[in-house]
């Protein structure tokens, strides 16, 4: 994630670098305050495109980024980013007065001609006012308690708000950079961005990959966590761990959801869902035998791991984020062979808890590699990496769906252990 933010951010600065090398003897603040509102702006606009671009959920990046979850995630940190080079942008432009307390004022020059100098003024002001916009829509994201089918709405608005920013860049960029390398990335990101923000407000994302369906059966399995089976037409593939996006309601929109059972080829498929926020606890009340319903999918790069005969595996699934671990030890039931050395680790706070206990000692009888630990929190503790990790070495890898204050945890314990977080595998399932 962050070799691409760093990339796009080092692509921008190379780019800028060749016409600010004409600029290098002039040693005047003015000349580089004005330079630097030109990166500054070139940067935050390519990130702005990263962002665009990764919201239409592109498939043929899954695999390189390694799954939709890390795509959301570089989304997120990419918009972040995008927001505080966008206000150094327009910071550094604000700094003319506090900076004139120090320095001589700039002798006043031919003023950079731009490529429609005619629209120069709307484009500075909307720029603006888009700046602002952005870092609220930002913060609106990062408030999870902001009610989703509010957000989503309001989330789309960004295309609005990027097609702003390319009108902006387009008027400002200075007229000679359409010749330059940092022009020929300002055009290119601006017709790949607003092809991508067209995609979204258009209500096309993930169009391509939609399934049509309807509810077989509703299972509660605890006074939380319920089981929805639901029929798709057989040509529905997936492999096991991957995961999709239900929609039930339109107005409500879509939600990701791992698909907890193995691909049998007959289109049925299985989710299990844990009441944790307001949607899903309407969900288990709402969901009725029949109703349609809408499949995005499938998602996602957390597949059954290979055996690996260079070192031991550990797998730890705690809570609801069992659910790819059951599609995989399904998928291995027809080819016990397949399945890696590995230990796993379902962890729950009680017995009651504990919803998928009798089904993980089922699936794992048949699969003698496979070693099942039932860990209840009230009774054994907290699981930590000393417990997991008594034989381990450094080729040992770790396979982790669950909290992310319990994997942030044992990744810190499994560094003091000396083993590498690089093989410390998990799905980043906060998209928001």
């Amino acid at each position: 994630m962050k070799k691409t933010i760093y990339g796009l951010v080092a692509l921008s600065l190379l780019a800028w670098l060749l016409p600010v090398f004409a600029l290098v003897p002039q040693w005047d603040v003015w000349v580089w305050r004005k330079q630097l509102i030109y990166w500054s702006g070139l940067a935050s606009f390519l990130l702005m495109t990263l962002v665009m671009l990764l919201a239409i959920r592109p498939r043929w990046l899954e695999k390189p980024l390694g799954g939709l979850d890390k795509m959301y995630h570089l989304h997120k940190w990419a918009g972040i980013s995008a927001v505080g080079l966008a206000i150094t942008h327009y910071g550094l432009k604000l700094a003319k007065g506090p900076m004139l307390w120090v320095f001589d004022e700039a002798v006043k020059g031919q003023r950079t001609k731009t490529f429609l100098e005619i629209f120069r003024s709307s484009a500075k002001d909307l720029g603006e006012w888009s700046v602002w916009l952005f870092a609220a829509m930002i913060l609106l994201a990062l408030w999870h308690r902001f009610p989703y089918h509010v957000w989503r709405y309001i989330h789309k608005a960004l295309g609005v708000m990027y097609l702003v920013i390319v009108y902006h860049g387009i008027v400002l960029t200075p007229a000679e950079w359409w010749l330059q390398p940092a022009g020929l990335l300002i055009a290119a990101a601006s017709v790949l961005g607003t092809y991508c923000a067209f995609i979204s407000l258009g209500g096309r994302i993930g169009q391509a990959s939609s399934h049509h369906g309807t509810v077989l059966a509703v299972h509660e399995l605890s006074q939380n966590t319920f089981e929805v089976v639901c029929q798709l037409g057989k040509q529905w593939r997936h492999q096991p761990g991957q995961f999709a996006f239900l929609t039930f309601d339109r107005l409500e929109g879509p939600h990701p959801f791992t698909i907890a059972s193995a691909d049998q080829g007959d289109g049925q498929i299985r989710f299990a869902i844990k009441a944790l926020g307001d949607y899903t606890n309407k969900l288990a009340r709402s969901i009725t035998i029949g109703q349609q319903v809408t499949i995005e999918g499938p998602y996602g790069c957390f597949n059954t791991p290979a055996a690996d005969t260079a070192g031991r595996q550990v797998w730890i699934a705690a809570g609801i984020g069992v659910t790819p671990f059951i599609a995989w030890l399904e998928g291995l039931q027809d080819n016990p062979d397949a399945a890696p050395e590995a230990s796993l680790y379902y962890c729950a706070n009680n017995e009651q808890e504990a919803v998928f206990a009798e089904r993980l000692q089922q699936l794992c009888k048949q699969l003698p590699s496979i070693r099942l630990h039932i860990h209840l929190s009230q009774h054994d503790g907290t699981l930590t990496a000393e417990q997991i990790f008594t034989d381990a070495d450094k080729s040992t890898s770790v396979w982790f769906c669950g909290p992310n204050t319990f994997s942030d945890s044992l990744k810190q314990q499994m560094t003091a252990l000396g083993l590498q977080p690089e093989r410390f595998h998990q799905e980043l399932f906060q998209m928001r």
